[in-house]
């Protein structure tokens, strides 16, 4: 009968206090943890977005001062890197300037803004215009290309004036179908992003057909 109560003197569900203040501890350390992740995450973040902002600032001054025509553009290899058009989407909030990839795996270039891939079609060019673009960091000038919707306007605006296309279409698909990049058909704009934000598990597809050009 003693042994009984003595076991009972500690109800159960009950901690003592250093086992009270073990959890407090563990409890704040991960708070902590929780909390750098989160500023660490935020400062790359600001970095990433600060380094574009930066870099879209100089592309835009070359772009205004002289903008190279699609007819040049053609006839000449272009320099990865050089502004080749100035992207509008109303949708996104999104004035940007495209730049010249060197390929599907030009991060570097892809980091300073908007990305055109190579061997696709030029604005207001026959084929598929095809332009990549971040949707988390290094400004996510795509973050929501998941929100545009059929009859969205994307615009294209070169040396010659502005290329507008009608959104289409969205599309989600594998990383490795490069059947996207097709430049068979009406003449189009695709916008690429990974999806969903924060992986590159799938890749989303915007797509806009031609609809209408003016001249500056």
């Amino acid at each position: 009968m003693e042994m009984a109560e003595a076991t009972e003197e500690i109800p159960q569900g009950r901690r003592g206090p250093r086992a009270g203040r073990a959890l407090v501890i563990v409890g704040a350390a991960l708070l902590c943890l929780g909390v750098l992740a989160l500023l660490g995450l935020g400062g790359y973040v600001w970095y990433t977005n600060n380094y574009t902002h930066k870099e879209q600032k100089k592309l835009f001054g070359e772009w205004k001062e002289k903008p190279t025509p699609v007819t040049q553009i053609v006839n000449a290899t272009v320099v990865p890197g050089a502004p080749i058009a100035e992207i509008i989407v109303p949708r996104l909030n999104l004035d940007a300037i495209v730049i010249e990839l060197a390929g599907l795996d030009d991060r570097e270039n892809l980091n300073r803004g908007p990305g055109h891939v190579p061997g696709t079609a030029y604005p207001g060019m026959p084929g598929n215009v095809f332009i990549a673009g971040h949707r988390t960091t290094y400004g996510a000038p795509f973050g929501g290309l998941d929100q545009m919707r059929n009859g969205d306007k994307i615009i294209l605006v070169t040396a010659e004036g502005r290329h507008i296309y009608t959104v289409i279409e969205q599309r989600i698909v594998d990383p490795h179908d490069l059947s996207v990049l097709g430049q068979e058909g009406e003449p189009r704009v695709t916008l690429m992003a990974c999806h969903p934000k924060f992986t590159a598990n799938k890749r989303i597809l915007v797509i806009g057909r031609l609809s209408g050009e003016t001249t500056p």
